[in-house]
């Protein structure tokens, strides 16, 4: 009878315990996805500066085919620079992100998080392009991005971003 008593008392006490956790991790999900989304507005937008603010100060890049970068600064000035060229030669060119399929997961007692996803990139060009700037646009394929964030006095800030181009789909 004690037994049963105390494994009651346990099924009954346990949804208790664990419910706050569950909140809190559902709560730093939204925050998580939120700055997901804000990450492809700023990156739409060629906005790099806004963009920092959702990275930690030493924050570390690698993207295939491109490398590593350890100096955040650095890093989003060149991001800034190729976009601010990219919108000088193509003015009016509208960028659109779909960041599809999260998998978050945390880590640390809940002050890490990694992040994966599927990036999707679409660009629409001004109907005045000439057809030989046109020609030039390569297509963006998908890839595949994960970033570990860490929650730094409440907010949650990128800390290193990974990104692996998908290659070019098939039939092309």
């Amino acid at each position: 009878m004690r037994f049963l008593t105390l494994r009651l008392v346990v099924v009954l006490t346990l949804p208790l315990m664990v419910s706050p956790l569950m909140a809190q991790n559902r709560a730093d999900e939204e925050a998580i996805n939120r700055l997901i989304d804000r990450y492809g507005e700023l990156e739409d937008a060629t906005d790099m500066a806004a963009q920092a603010q959702l990275m930690s100060a030493d924050r570390v890049w690698i993207a295939q085919w491109l490398g590593r970068m350890t100096n955040q600064q650095m890093n989003m000035r060149v991001q800034q620079a190729g976009f601010d060229a990219q919108n000088e030669y193509l003015p009016g060119i509208q960028w659109f992100t779909d960041d599809r399929d999260r998998v978050i997961k945390f880590y640390g007692g809940g002050s890490v998080a990694v992040a994966s996803f599927y990036r999707y990139r679409s660009f629409v060009l001004p109907a005045d392009t000439p057809p030989d700037v046109a020609q030039s646009m390569a297509p963006i394929y998908p890839a595949a991005m994960t970033l570990v964030l860490e929650k730094q006095s409440g907010d949650w800030k990128i800390v290193h971003t990974h990104i692996s181009q998908l290659g070019q789909p098939p039939g092309q």
